[in-house]
């Protein structure tokens, strides 16, 4: 993307300093995107886990990803979240597209908490059996 424009700038440094005695709102943030990715051939808008956002606020995160597609279609969304987040997607985007579903092997997990275990700044406080069971329990 091309230099930042000036009042994308300018409005951040308001909110940054606060000199008009409020943040950005999400109005400005919506135009501001708007504005910065209408000039893109293709942008992508990424959340992830977003099961973890507080369900109470998603309403308003899925009414802007609406408006922001409905004004930009060159955006494309990619979101991860537990299965659960599919009826939400269905329900703010029928049709959508691909919904595709990924889910962890077994080996997936191993390695994961390998590498967890192999990183611990505590490693020489585990106990060998202990490990042992981790490695057989949480896969």
């Amino acid at each position: 993307m091309e230099p930042i424009p000036g009042e994308i700038k300018e409005a951040f440094k308001r909110a940054q300093g606060k000199l008009d005695g409020r943040t950005l709102r999400l109005a400005e943030i919506q135009a501001m995107l708007i504005k910065s990715v209408a000039t893109l051939q293709q942008a992508f808008i990424c959340i992830d886990a977003l099961d973890e956002f507080p369900a109470k606020h998603r309403p308003e995160l899925w009414e802007s990803l609406q408006y922001i597609s409905r004004e930009c279609p060159n955006i494309r969304l990619f979101i991860t979240g537990r299965p659960h987040i599919r009826e939400e997607v269905r329900k703010y985007f029928p049709g959508y597209p691909d919904l595709p579903s990924i889910k962890p092997t077994k080996k997936d997990i191993n390695g994961y908490v390998t590498m967890r275990l192999e990183g611990d700044p505590q490693s020489n406080v585990m106990d060998p059996e202990l490990e042992t069971d981790i490695l057989k329990i949480i896969p």
